[in-house]
């Protein structure tokens, strides 16, 4: 067992030391998360821009982190439309300005990114054109052809967006529009997505990636509002949480996935006012802290659902009935000597949960960290980069 810090002081410099590393290096117990990697990724890099790392050249360059190669790395994940026949060719420019004017005649539903180059094949490589005057940066994307197993995913896809933004890049590189098309291909009839456009499972985690997704591109036209709504109510648990799919056992995780997509979509207010579901979903959320937050009835405390949990509770406004001071103690116990934080106390760290305890010591307004966007899970002066008319 690791053991964990004996003071309850949030140690700042041994966390960025904790979050860098794993940017360079994991142990081998993380080899069987190589097809999320993206994702791990995402945990180290908002959790470094909470501390406000991201934004200091000199602990940057202490640390040894090079953000541009983090965002290169990162679109080379991409997958893009194929366009055979096409007179150009694979090539083409991948800014938004000039993806509209692209011939889609034979456009394919694998776009966005995967989460890591566990399958082999060829990656997206990129010219830089250079910036023109008045004009953001282009890029021309080389030949592309992809391989049979090329698919986006769509919570590799939010994860890429947000860690993309958060190192400070434009997205010049990012194919819009095959990403929000791609996402019509994952909704299915009742209202769920899926999360490759081959089939796989589906459940409330991908909904919320899907309205994440088009919160941020501000573009809403790759999904049913009105069946992703229909699915969450039909996800409503007897005891006012809401489960991954419908008929299952409501849990912290997809609670927080649900409400959050309903804020995003703005239903929020509309959905919960039925039924008195708003107060019975209130309750079964406060009813879960212990000191820490428990993720469903008669489960240990566990630090990722001080946010699952507490962010619900924020974004319903309610967050003022949880004894935070105690559930702050809770998170800050389960630091580690390593840096980064566990699930339990006494446990070794990991990415998840020490991103999760993050995220919730940013909401609590404890530690003098940057505020967070609750439903989106990043740094909140961030999220002003999707209003540049160069996401839309």
């Amino acid at each position: 067992m690791a053991e964990q810090s004996s003071t309850e002081s949030f140690d700042r410099e041994r966390h960025i030391r904790y979050f860098a590393h794993s940017l360079k290096s994991l142990p081998s117990a993380y080899a069987h998360l190589d097809t999320n990697r993206l994702t791990l990724v995402h945990f180290a890099v908002h959790s470094l821009d909470l501390m406000g790392v991201l934004d200091d050249d000199a602990t940057l360059l202490k640390v040894g982190i090079d953000k541009e190669g983090i965002v290169d790395w990162i679109y080379s994940l991409q997958i893009l439309p194929s366009a055979e026949g096409d007179d150009e060719g694979s090539s083409r420019h991948s800014s938004s300005s000039s993806s509209s004017s692209k011939n889609y005649s034979t456009w394919n539903a694998h776009g966005g990114f995967k989460g890591g180059t566990f399958l082999g094949g060829p990656g997206a490589q990129y010219r830089d054109d250079g910036a023109k005057e008045g004009m953001s940066r282009q890029y021309e994307c080389l030949p592309y052809h992809g391989f049979e197993y090329d698919h986006g995913h769509v919570a590799m896809t939010y994860t890429a967006l947000c860690t993309l933004v958060a190192l400070g890049d434009d997205l010049s590189r990012f194919d819009k529009r095959s990403a929000v098309k791609s996402l019509k291909s994952l909704q299915r009839d009742d209202g769920s997505f899926q999360c490759i456009s081959v089939g796989s499972e589906n459940d409330m985690r991908f909904l919320f990636c899907a309205c994440a997704i088009s919160h941020m591109l501000n573009d809403w036209s790759g999904v049913d509002v009105d069946r992703a709504v229909k699915f969450i109510k039909s996800c409503r648990s007897y005891d006012g949480a809401i489960s991954l799919i419908s008929g299952q056992e409501g849990h912290g995780g997809s609670t927080f996935c649900a409400v959050s997509a309903l804020t995003l979509m703005g239903n929020l207010d509309e959905v919960l006012s039925e039924d008195s579901w708003k107060d019975d979903l209130i309750h079964w959320c406060v009813s879960r802290q212990l000191s820490g937050m428990q993720g469903r009835p008669n489960k240990v405390e566990d630090t990722c659902y001080s946010y699952w949990i507490g962010g619900t509770l924020r974004l319903l406004e309610c967050d003022d009935l949880l004894d935070t001071d105690m559930l702050t103690c809770f998170v800050l116990s389960c630091q580690t000597d390593m840096g980064g934080f566990s699930k339990v106390r006494g446990a070794y760290p990991d990415l998840l949960h020490s991103f999760y305890s993050m995220a919730w010591l940013s909401l609590s307004r404890s530690q003098n960290l940057n505020e967070l966007h609750c439903a989106l899970g990043m740094r909140l002066s961030r999220t002003v980069a999707f209003e540049q008319p160069s996401y839309m």
